[in-house]
């Protein structure tokens, strides 16, 4: 990771809303199946402690919320 770009975008506001567009519509286009998308980022959650840390970030939601409205 670019850590210095990373540091640069966060002192940015419109840098940091278009990061967030860009994610979201990278998200959106991928063609890679829900259920591997679903695998792999369970399989974090296994292997990474602070991966809940991610799902509230990205939905407001911790892995167990998400996991209680399945």
């Amino acid at each position: 990771m670019d850590k210095k770009a990373i540091e640069e975008i966060m002192a940015n506001d419109a840098l940091l809303e278009r990061f967030m567009e860009i994610l979201v519509d990278e998200i959106n286009n991928d063609d890679e199946a829900y259920y591997k998308k679903g695998r792999q980022l369970l399989d974090l959650c296994l292997s990474d402690e602070n991966a809940d840390d991610f799902f509230i970030a990205i939905c407001g939601c911790s892995v167990d919320s998400l996991l209680e409205k399945l």
